[in-house]
């Protein structure tokens, strides 16, 4: 019943992109600035090919719920979705995707085209990097360190290169801001939240959640334990409350100028450069993530277009997305504010030589240097778990050890991995 209504106000969301009774394909695409990119897209490519393209817009969770049940229901109901990069071993490995490796043949193409940036194609795979594309990528989100550079200058630490350089300059920053201001920020909140802001932590500390096969849990280890030691360090220099924070409070504060670093995604760029919505225009530093004991990995969270294994309209969707992602579809994208996924964007003079566009070459450095989380089919699960766990240690109910070791527990029970 419960998908049945939200499939319901998911299609009450939708819009024809042209005139007429019926449409040539349907996309499935959250809301928000990924799936009003890939919308004013479809515009286009209705405008200029004059074929009809059917948008269902739905939050972010719908999302996964509308694409999921109709990949069960083979109810072809969806020909394209815009897929948060995680999602892509729950649909490809239940057989919800089309292998795409025909589609390009048939276009007379070995695969995407080299312009793409190497992570963003390997996430595009199934299994990761070594398996056939089963999604195109669309948006090129992965996670950088953002930074009030003259406060930390100001701590004593010029440019933050490691965790140790972050913890000094914070500790420092909120000592001296008597609990108006602090030196770090992040989210706390449960499942999603909490999770993205700590598994660069955890990778940097050469912690992960599964050995590389995947058939060991791998949370509750000594580098697990230096990563949650770190994270709660960070947190005694943040604001009291962060075990409820989100992405709008963690950008709120940075944008007011009442926190001086974080971990942060790059949509968040324009409202730190916009006057109207910060104090902060062309103060804050765009670097890497730090390095721990390893070196610093941002998390990637790409958006990536996939076609339904149950689509009725397969040839139109691979058509549109090969074009949606064509180095002169994805400038657009990006001049719209989605985060490209090209390396000819990245480094575009027309772009570049713009300051709102000054973080494009750390974000491109970002990418290659990000890690994808764990590629497993039960993710949003695991995710949900884990960042419950977490979010009780920020909230000091349980400690960090307990922290791991529940995580460590529940996710075996999960995955059936011991």
């Amino acid at each position: 019943m419960l998908r049945k209504l939200l499939l319901t106000a998911a299609v009450a969301l939708s819009s024809l992109v042209a005139t007429g009774a019926s449409a040539d394909f349907t996309v499935l695409v959250p809301s928000g600035s990924e799936g009003d990119g890939l919308r004013a897209a479809a515009a286009d490519y209705s405008k200029s090919k004059n074929v009809k393209v059917e948008i269902v817009q739905a939050p972010y969770s719908n999302v996964f719920e509308q694409a999921a049940n109709a990949g069960q229901t083979k109810s072809g109901a969806f020909d394209i979705v815009l897929m948060d990069d995680p999602w892509i071993p729950f649909f490809a490995e239940n057989g919800h995707l089309e292998d795409l490796t025909p589609y390009f043949g048939k276009a007379g193409l070995d695969g995407p085209d080299n312009d793409f940036l190497s992570k963003s194609l390997a996430i595009c795979r199934n299994p990761y990097n070594t398996g056939p594309y089963v999604c195109l990528p669309y948006v090129g989100n992965a996670q950088m360190f953002f930074y009030d550079a003259a406060k930390y200058k100001e701590a004593g630490v010029e440019a933050p290169k490691t965790w140790d350089d972050v913890l000094k300059a914070a500790t420092s920053l909120s000592k001296e801001g008597g609990g108006r201001y602090f030196g770090y920020v992040f989210r706390g909140g449960q499942g999603n939240p909490v999770v993205a802001d700590f598994m660069p932590l955890f990778w940097s500390y050469g912690a992960d959640m599964f050995n590389a096969d995947r058939s060991k849990v791998t949370i509750d280890t000594p580098e697990g334990a230096q990563a949650m030691e770190m994270f709660m360090a960070l947190r005694d220099v943040s604001p009291k409350g962060v075990e409820s924070y989100n992405a709008n409070e963690v950008g709120q504060a940075l944008a007011a100028g009442t926190a001086a670093s974080s971990i942060n995604w790059p949509n968040w760029v324009a409202t730190f450069e916009d006057p109207s919505q910060s104090r902060m225009v062309g103060k804050i530093s765009y670097s890497q993530i730090p390095a721990g004991t390893k070196p610093g990995s941002s998390e990637i969270g790409h958006w990536t277009m996939g076609i339904m294994a149950a689509a009725k309209n397969k040839q139109e969707a691979f058509d549109f997305m090969l074009w949606a992602t064509s180095p002169e579809q994805i400038k657009i994208s990006a001049e719209r504010g989605n985060p490209p996924v090209r390396k000819s964007t990245f480094t575009d003079p027309d772009l570049t030589s713009q300051e709102k566009f000054r973080h494009y070459p750390v974000l491109m450095q970002a990418i290659e240097a990000s890690t994808p989380r764990p590629r497993h089919p039960k993710w949003p699960e695991i995710e949900n778990t884990f960042g419950i766990e977490l979010s009780k240690a920020v909230a000091g109910t349980i400690t960090p050890e307990e922290a791991l070791k529940n995580s460590q527990r529940e996710v075996e029970q999960i995955t059936g991995i011991k």
